[in-house]
């Protein structure tokens, strides 16, 4: 049934003259309606349904996919209309560009703990929400089997337990485990999305998916405000579907709406690095009746990459190499612990001294003050390193990163300060002061790692230019631990469910790799609760 336009029988539903539809301008933004935000909603009398579901997914990323998989595997008939707003049938946000490697556990209450520790004292995040994600993650692996993946094709990692996770100071961090398809080595999928597309598509007797088909309006029934069908975009034709179990929104991130970056993670200049369809739509749609947002400020992001002397284009994700040179602001000094790829330090060695003391950069989350936190960076900064170190400072394009456009090289510091517009003395000091710290061995200003510490010493030396880096947000409408999207008191809206990272349940530390397995997870929990099972 996959882009077919069905007609579920055009059924009229009792009192349907009655029921309000919802969209529009929303946290001050321009609404995803095509409407205009000071337009009067639309007028539902004597309105028809034209198509008629069980349950309704937005989003087919893999937070979508798995929200259908249940319903076609668990719903004993039950069907799904599978919304997608982008051509790509595995959806246009992050999913199919992440790592595809998912976290799974063997002991969920060991988890548990280790999630809490993760969140630290944002505690507005409830105990039930990650016992009900660890509980899930103890599943996940057996799911995925039994749905048909080839054990053969795939990766498992840290079996044994002797790896630590991202935060490896926590305790229980080690209760982690990792599957992935092999990308190199898998006879049949390279990823976990593909994969659950490939179940999605097995079951379209139950599951109708449809692209370039935006969702703009949830449907609700005036008397109890429950969300009963959505109205969405089918080829310029405004389609109405009856939703008769619940609407599942899995509509990802804000990362690619400017204006949300600016209002709640103050980061206009931050560069969106996955996909680009995650754009706030759901938010606005959901914010318009009254859900509560939550983690608004969380993200995994605010790490360097190079960017175009020009701005016309981005190197790839992780291909600089930080740790052979230092990075510097346009007043010419070092300004933080600067070996800052998306994932440096993550401990897996017995060298872990204390969160207060070690560094790195985990996801975007770096120790400041003893704390971690997402760091604010510049607008503008530069890599600056030496000819020893150029063969692996720059592993993307022509290996060459002037001829690319991503940087200037000359034969002086001073040189390169002019082209770059940095004081030259500044620079100069700061260079001098670096290469004073290699040779006794340690970084006395930011502590970068002893193995980091190469010094800047030999021309011709070079100065990349580096943007701010986002790889995705979690904030989103508040869910519970049965996937149900709260109001401002607090309380289900009745028949709206989420999952993945709309609405996440990150609000601090992150461990790598979760949220795929949280889009599966809440993907299951969110179609259970439509489905009413238990």
């Amino acid at each position: 049934m996959k882009g077919k336009t069905t007609r579920r029988g055009f059924v009229k539903a009792a009192g349907l003259g009655m029921l309000g539809v919802v969209g529009g301008s929303v946290l001050g933004l321009t609404g995803c309606s095509p409407r205009g935000s000071q337009d009067a909603l639309p007028n539902s009398d004597d309105a028809t349904w034209d198509e008629e579901y069980d349950v309704v997914v937005v989003g087919a990323g893999l937070a979508g996919l798995a929200t259908a998989i249940t319903v076609a595997t668990e719903g004993e008939g039950a069907t799904c209309l599978l919304l997608e707003k982008s051509e790509q049938p595995a959806g246009g946000g992050n999913s199919q560009y992440s790592s595809g490697s998912v976290t799974y556990t063997d002991d969920a209450a060991a988890f548990a703990k280790y999630l809490k520790a993760l969140r630290g004292e944002y505690t507005a995040t409830p105990d039930d929400i990650l016992e009900a994600f660890a509980e899930g993650s103890a599943g996940l692996r057996d799911w995925v089997i039994g749905l048909g993946a080839d054990e053969s094709d795939m990766k498992f990692t840290n079996e044994d337990g002797s790896g630590k996770g991202e935060f490896g100071e926590l305790p229980h961090s080690e209760s982690y485990r990792y599957m992935s398809f092999d990308k190199k080595g898998s006879k049949s999928f390279k990823h976990i999305s593909q994969f659950a597309l490939s179940v999605v598509e097995a079951h379209d007797d139950v599951v109708t998916e449809k692209t370039k088909a935006p969702l703009t309006d949830l449907v609700l029934d005036p008397d109890s405000g429950a969300v009963v069908g959505v109205v969405y975009d089918d080829d310029g034709k405004e389609t109405r579907a009856k939703a008769n179990k619940g609407v599942v929104m899995c509509c990802g991130g804000f990362e690619n709406d400017s204006v949300m970056r600016q209002d709640y993670l103050s980061a206009p200049h931050a560069h969106p690095v996955a996909g680009l369809g995650n754009t706030g739509d759901g938010h606005r749609i959901c914010a318009r009746i009254g859900a509560d947002m939550w983690h608004m400020h969380s993200c995994a992001g605010f790490w360097t990459n190079a960017v175009a002397l020009d701005g016309s284009k981005y190197c790839a994700y992780r291909k600089i190499n930080k740790q052979n040179g230092i990075t510097v602001a346009v007043n010419g000094r070092r300004f933080f612990m600067d070996w800052d790829m998306s994932v440096s330090g993550w401990p897996q060695s017995d060298k872990l001294a204390s969160l207060e003391g070690d560094v790195g950069c985990r996801h975007g989350h770096q120790q400041f003050g003893g704390e971690w936190s997402l760091l604010p960076l510049p607008s503008v900064m530069w890599f600056v390193y030496d000819q020893d170190r150029a063969g692996d400072a720059y592993v993307e394009g022509s290996g060459d990163p002037v001829a690319d456009g991503f940087a200037v090289s000359a034969n002086s510091i001073e040189e390169l300060a002019d082209l770059i517009d940095v004081p030259a003395d500044e620079l100069k000091k700061t260079v001098d002061l670096w290469n004073s710290y290699c040779s006794q061995g340690e970084d006395v200003s930011f502590h970068r790692p002893p193995s980091t510490l190469n010094p800047v010493a030999n021309g011709p030396f070079y100065a990349m230019k580096l943007c701010c880096e986002l790889l995705n947000t979690d904030g989103g409408p508040r869910r519970n631990a049965k996937a149900q999207i709260l109001d401002t008191k607090g309380d289900p809206i009745p028949g709206l469910y989420s999952a993945g990272e709309f609405g996440s349940l990150w609000s601090h530390l992150y461990q790598g790799s979760c949220n795929l397995s949280e889009c599966l997870v809440f993907g299951r929990i969110a179609a259970r609760s439509a489905l009413g099972l238990s």
